[in-house]
């Protein structure tokens, strides 16, 4: 056992190596400040030409006896070992050493980093710890949540384990992030019909015997095209050090080749990837010697979602699927309905469930951008927490080594978009973890330990409601097909209780604001007929401006009238074709449930 603070005094000093970076300073700074503010005990920090002594916290390699060989670490991993009286942090590098001081002080302090504003910080006038000897790998290379305050706030983010964002990157104190240039659809920043089209339209599709200009894709089997992407993607990775993944993947819309020489291909393969996954190879080999820790991204994406019989892609290749269309009310390994239009999504018969299991046999390096929230109203519950462990296994058992949890970083949520964070930032370091623990310890610290039971009791309520009655639910769907009115009564008693048992204005405002999910069910549900919808409508839109919620839907911000929110968001080139139907299940409707 090891008494680190004793009676509210230590004597020990965290040691860092003297050519320290930013990061590891930063991580004694940080653990410095917790046991602190838990103990009241203030350690100094001092570097490792210092005399040593017995009683130290060694971080990031500093020289000192018994330091652990750190070498196998991968992933931002860390070792946490007590040698002595000495407790060693070391990481892969600066990010594994600040990730190892704060599961420190979650795993034995007892703190807990909820949100950006909400940590559960202990008071204790002693601090021992057990004989330590763990190591942390966390299962994923790249983890990240598109949730408002991980993907905006890299002082957080490093808290909950992440180590990318898209919107940002993180700040080099805190070891900075893994960046990408671009994720999806780059081809014309390699070559686009702008600048080569009019003198050479042979380097674009032939569809239905000619090239096409507009909304087209390159040729990939031109050999020129094939040279030119490759001498501008080498100057890419030259001009741009800081980022490791570079993406070379198709555009956002079809019309791939089929000229004969790439109809060839995709016929022999069996799939439109085939062209794509060779002409990536190639791109990726022609970079593999020269940038050894790069790499190149493509998508598995619309027509190109079903892997290739044949090649398999390079070890430096990455190929990212997409689960755009799939039900997340269930496991995603269990369900395969479809719930986006029919143009958004493979050859018939495909299921993403299929496709991910081909592609662990051809890339042994999958991304797989996935989908948390509901899109087309973003204060509709997304009744998904139930699952997401299971989806998280799923991916990892098919080679998933990057992941991309795309969620409302937009805006504060005011449905539960700070749990479902916390919940993804757990599972991609331990998922095979208990998340029974982590959501009570989530509830209890960010709504009150009174309120807790109730917002969990309304939790299990909307999970056992899709589970008998097989409710399925995308990520564009409509709340009155997804919540029956049977329902609204419970949930909101719920919610009352809730209420009621706040603790505090802080929380009470917390309860509040995730309520509102409630509140938007029922003013959708209302008739716009009825004579106090618009009364009612501008009072929730006053709400949701009081609670600081920026936007309600995908890109449309909160100024607006309710009706024009229930009207609905689904993407322009959707409109026309995708009407939503009314959700049959197996045994029931929902309208015979209400």
């Amino acid at each position: 056992m090891m008494e680190l603070v004793k009676n509210r005094q230590s004597a020990y000093r965290i040691v860092i190596p003297a050519q320290a970076g930013s990061c590891i300073r930063y991580a004694a700074d940080e653990l410095a400040r917790y046991i602190e503010a838990v103990s009241g005990a203030k350690l100094p920090i001092v570097e490792d030409g210092a005399a040593p002594v017995e009683q130290e916290i060694v971080i990031g390699g500093a020289q000192r006896p018994g330091v652990p060989c750190a070498s196998a670490l991968k992933n931002d991993g860390y070792i946490i070992k007590t040698e002595g009286s000495r407790l060693f942090i070391l990481g892969e590098n600066g990010r594994g050493c600040l990730y190892g001081v704060y599961g420190l002080l979650e795993a034995y302090l007892g703190c807990r980093f909820l949100a950006r504003e909400v940590e559960v910080i202990p008071e204790k006038a002693d601090i021992c710890l057990p004989e330590l000897d763990e190591t942390k790998v966390p299962p994923l290379e790249y983890r990240e949540t598109y949730w408002y305050e991980p993907e905006r706030f890299g002082d957080f983010a490093m808290k909950r384990g992440f180590n990318a964002s898209i919107t940002q990157p993180y700040e080099e104190h805190l070891g900075g992030s893994i960046q990408a240039l671009g994720l999806a659809h780059t081809f014309f920043s390699f070559l686009s019909p702008e600048e080569f089209f009019d003198e050479h339209p042979e380097y674009f599709s032939l569809v239905g015997g000619r090239r096409i200009r507009e909304e087209t894709q390159l040729c990939l089997t031109n050999p020129d095209v094939k040279r030119i992407v490759k001498e501008r993607l080498r100057e890419a990775i030259i001009a741009h050090p800081e980022c490791k993944m570079f993406s070379v993947s198709q555009m956002d819309w079809y019309n791939p080749c089929e000229c004969p020489e790439c109809a060839r291909i995709d016929a022999e393969e069996g799939s439109h990837m085939g062209t794509v996954l060779r002409f990536v190879n190639e791109c990726a080999d022609s970079i593999a010697e020269e940038f050894p820790d790069v790499v190149i991204e493509t998508l598995a994406y619309q027509y190109t979602r079903q892997p290739p019989k044949i090649t398999k892609a390079r070890p430096n290749v990455c190929v990212c699927l997409c689960s755009i269309e799939c039900c997340f009310t269930h496991p995603l390994r269990q369900c395969d309905r479809i719930s986006v239009p029919f143009k958004y999504i493979a050859e018939p018969g495909a299921t993403f469930q299929q496709d991910l299991v081909g592609w662990s046999k051809v890339c042994s390096r999958m991304m797989i951008w996935d989908y948390t929230t509901n899109y087309r109203f973003y204060l509709t519950p997304m009744i998904n927490l139930h699952v997401l462990q299971d989806n998280m296994n799923f991916f990892l058992e098919n080679n998933v080594t990057f992941l991309f949890e795309q969620g409302n970083a937009q805006s504060m949520s005011g449905e539960f978009g700070e749990l479902r964070a916390y919940l993804l930032s757990k599972l991609m370091w331990e998922p095979k973890g208990d998340v029974n623990t982590w959501m009570t310890d989530f509830l209890e610290g960010y709504y009150g330990a009174g309120a807790a039971k109730p917002i969990r009791a309304y939790i299990e309520l909307l999970q056992s409601y899709v589970t008998e009655y097989h409710v399925h639910a995308g990520i564009y769907e409509n709340p009155m097909d997804v919540i029956p009115n049977a329902l609204i009564p419970k949930m909101d008693a719920l919610w009352d209780e809730a209420e009621a048992a706040a603790e505090d204005e802080a929380k009470l405002a917390r309860i509040r604001r995730s309520r509102l999910q409630v509140k938007f069910v029922k003013q959708h549900r209302r008739r716009v007929t009825d004579a106090d919808f618009a009364e009612e409508g501008e009072k929730l839109i006053s709400e949701i401006i009081e609670h600081g919620i920026d936007y309600v839907q995908e890109g449309v911000a909160r100024d607006t009238s309710f009706a024009q929110i229930r009207t609905g968001y689904l993407p322009d080139s959707w409109q026309t074709f995708w009407k939503p139907q009314p959700v049959k299940t197996a045994a029931k409707s929902i309208s015979e449930h209400d």
